[in-house]
């Protein structure tokens, strides 16, 4: 069996396996959740529009002329959906007044001598009864009326959501903050209820559940204030991601293309024609405008991170905007199908699960109707939910370690967009971990394309269900469902059919991940150059009998090329190397190297270090390192006698304490592999017991702190005066910590070295 049609087997199996559980979910969802429950409405929608008119001729309102807008909804975003009960009551309060999916009627008003210019809107029982009534003044939306203006239009709306045989007890006044708001009990009703009217701009009316005693003012406060609570938590979540997204637009690391297309999607499912939760058009295209405005930022943030952790995770979404695509994209799509019928399904088992468990109540409502609005649509809230995960995702990778990054954004996704809505936070967070956790396999498994398929897909299935069985009132909404879910599988079996090459032939990521991956390779040859470097320099340093020696190199930002080598040769004596190739890169370490292996193979066989440094010249020419001259001083020695000879081309000179005195070895010279051809002398001395000889690279005097002041070499000089009867591992110590406390946290700007060595004195043990 070829690959191809091993995979297309297993697309298939996972598309029947997805359906297999949305079709669970649907199942549980119409067990166990209200909005399932309740049927369909008690008519058509010109029976609601009959019964619309009615009330509003009954308030004193003037209709303008046309058909009122009558829709299903699920109330999904009105303001007093926290007011409700909020344990397993709520779904018996939804269930007993069919109110978990409503018929909203909304129509502009004319302005009269009882009524200024506005629009009203009723929200009714899937039986016929009012539930909800709004008035908004069209002139002044964002203009409070005065206190006794706005309430005598709110008495005037209270007896509108009474039902046949229903009567008003005392009515009872207050404030919430500067708006009046009204209270008062219904006489009459099967079970206790009162109605709560709140007057500002507008005036609202609404059934409750309960009794004017259970409803304390001061819960009543609490309640609508987490009304205000989440509005200003999603605010500074808003700002957060937009400094982000400034952030990475400054340093030039945002890539748009995507992002701007995903927020015309976006702002093209939204509908933002007036509703009950928003009264002026201006408004609603406002509301849509931002919801476009807040996804193209999200998901540029999200995209652009990463693409510079894994570009490989944009490919198929990069392919599928221009056009090509290919196997890569087809499965991406199919693979969304798959796992989006298994997330839609999860979402609704788990909040059936919640509605059947003690202890767990899901937060109404399972879904959102209208299917589009100012305020969301499937496509739109899938998008956000994927831009969201993503974005959680990278950052996650740039916080934890790789292994735990998935894991981690699982549950800080799931903590922060809870696409699941269960109380108590417990719940929630569980039951959100266990959908995002999905999400983000398929996102660090199969990349954005099928991620961004799988949130669309999950939120297009139980709209495409619920809309078949409401085909009366939603046949718009299952159009603007199916056709995207054939759209999907249609696309995706169409790039399966197409040829790998065809997906990347004109595919070019954007500059900005050109420059990372530029960067990113520089980063790792750097790298590799640094542990070459290191790789060159001894391990251990070897014992020498009578002698201490320590060194240490200190590499700047770059590998550099700094060097140091004790080694002995055939006649026993002990020859002691320190120098330094100018330059930074692969020129660098190919000198660096070269000197190495040069003096390796020059040292000894009776040869003087003045005659060392004069053929490692020639090497260095004839290799070719013009470029990348090398200092370099070098020193032979007599373990036994302490005689040395010293020979130096072009190094800072070394320090020699003898005595208390401290003086340098003043031996002017040019550097190797540059120039003229040069010569080499000799200088001949003698280490006594207790004697200090200190190589140091230029990256140790010339070191600036933060007013560019030099450490110098007088300061060296000075501190190797007061430590030279130290040992020779103390005396490097010593010198390097005053080296740092002169660079007073300001990175050095070249590789620093340090080699001691110490003739043990005489007192001491052999």
């Amino acid at each position: 069996m070829s690959p191809s049609v091993h995979s297309r087997r297993n697309l298939l199996l996972g598309l029947v396996l997805g359906l297999l559980a949305f079709v669970a979910g649907v199942t549980l969802a119409e067990t166990f959740l209200p909005e399932w429950r309740v049927g369909g409405p008690a008519g058509g929608p010109a029976a609601f529009r009959q019964r619309y008119e009615e009330i509003a001729a009954r308030a004193g309102l003037t209709l303008e002329d046309g058909e009122p807008r009558v829709y299903l909804s699920t109330g999904s975003r009105q303001a007093y959906g926290d007011l409700q009960p909020q344990g397993k009551e709520l779904s018996d309060w939804l269930l007993a007044t069919r109110t978990a999916v409503r018929v909203e009627a909304f129509h502009p008003v004319r302005s009269t001598e009882s009524w200024p210019e506005g629009s009203f809107a009723v929200d009714f029982s899937l039986d016929g009864q009012p539930y909800l009534v709004t008035w908004w003044n069209r002139t002044s939306f964002f203009k409070i009326l005065d206190p006794e203006t706005s309430a005598r239009f709110a008495e005037r709306l209270i007896p509108q959501v009474l039902h046949p045989g229903e009567s008003l007890g005392p009515l009872r006044r207050d404030f919430f903050g500067n708006s009046p708001r009204l209270m008062a009990s219904i006489q009459g009703s099967p079970t206790p209820q009162y109605v709560l009217a709140m007057a500002s701009s507008a005036a609202s009316v609404i059934r409750l559940p309960g009794t004017l005693g259970e409803a304390a003012t001061g819960d009543l406060q609490a309640r609508m204030g987490r009304v205000f609570t989440t509005f200003y938590g999603g605010a500074f979540s808003g700002l957060l991601v937009l400094g982000l997204f400034v952030i990475l637009a400054f340093k030039s690391r945002v890539g748009v293309l995507n992002g701007a297309l995903l927020a015309l999607l976006t702002v093209a499912t939204l509908n933002p024609s007036p509703n009950l939760s928003l009264g002026i058009r201006s408004l609603s295209v406002a509301v849509v405008l931002l919801i476009g405005g807040w996804t193209f930022i999200l998901w540029c943030c999200a995209e652009s991170l990463l693409r510079s952790t894994d570009p490989e995770l944009t490919i198929s979404l990069d392919a599928l905007r221009i056009g090509q695509l290919g196997p890569r994209g087809g499965r991406a799509l199919l693979l969304g199908l798959n796992y989006g019928g298994a997330a839609a399904g999860l979402r609704l088992g788990l909040l059936s699960l919640a509605a059947a468990l003690p202890g767990l109540r899901p937060i109404p409502p399972a879904f959102n109707l209208p299917l589009s609005s100012p305020y969301s649509s499937p496509v739109a809230d899938g998008v956000q939910l994927a831009a969201g995960v993503a974005l959680v995702l990278a950052l996650s990778f740039r916080v934890f370690p790789l292994r735990w990054a998935p894991l981690a954004a699982a549950l800080l996704a799931g903590a922060v967009l809870s696409p699941v809505a269960i109380q108590p936070l417990a719940g929630r967070l569980v039951a959100n971990a266990a959908l995002a956790g999905l999400l983000v396999y398929v996102a660090r498994r199969h990349g954005l394309t099928a991620l961004l398929a799988t949130a669309v897909v999950s939120g297009l299935l139980p709209a495409a269900a619920f809309s078949a069985g409401h085909p009366g009132w939603l046949k718009l909404g299952l159009v603007a469902t199916v056709l995207p879910l054939a759209a999907f599988a249609l696309l995706g079996w169409i790039g399966l059919s197409r040829p790998a090459a065809a997906e990347v032939q004109r595919l070019s990521p954007p500059a900005f991940v050109r420059r990372l991956e530029e960067d990113r390779r520089l980063r790792h040859e750097m790298d590799l150059l640094a542990r070459m470097q290191r790789g060159l320099l001894p391990r251990t340093l070897p014992s020498l009998e009578g002698y201490e020696v320590a060194a240490r190199s200190i590499l700047a930002n770059e590998a550099g090329g700094d060097l140091y080598d004790v080694r002995g040769d055939e006649e026993g004596r002990v020859w002691i190397a320190a120098g330094d190739v100018a330059g930074h890169g692969y020129s660098c370490a190919i000198a660096l190297a070269m000197t190495k292996a040069a003096l390796g193979s020059l040292i000894g066989r009776g040869r003087a270090p003045a005659e060392v440094l004069r053929r490692m010249d020639l090497v260095l020419r004839a290799a070719g390192a013009q470029r990348n001259f090398t200092s370099l001083a070098l020193l032979r020695l007599d373990l036994a006698t302490g005689e040395a000879a010293l020979s130096n081309a072009g190094h800072p000179y070394p320090l020699l304490a003898v005595d208390g005195e401290v003086r340098e070895l003043a031996l002017p010279s040019l550097p190797l592999g540059q120039g003229p051809p040069r010569t080499y002398r000799d200088l001949h001395l003698n280490l006594p017991p207790g004697a200090v000889l200190v190589f140091c690279s230029d990256g140790l005097f010339e070191a600036q702190d933060g007013d560019e002041s030099l450490y110098g070499f007088e300061r060296a000089q000075a501190l190797l005066g007061v430590a030279a009867g130290w040992d020779a591992q103390r005396i490097l110590e010593a010198l390097l910590a005053d080296w740092s406390h002169h660079l007073r946290g300001t990175p050095p700007l070249d590789d620093t070295t340090v080699v001691v060595l110490k003739r043990k004195p005489r007192s001491s043990p052999e």
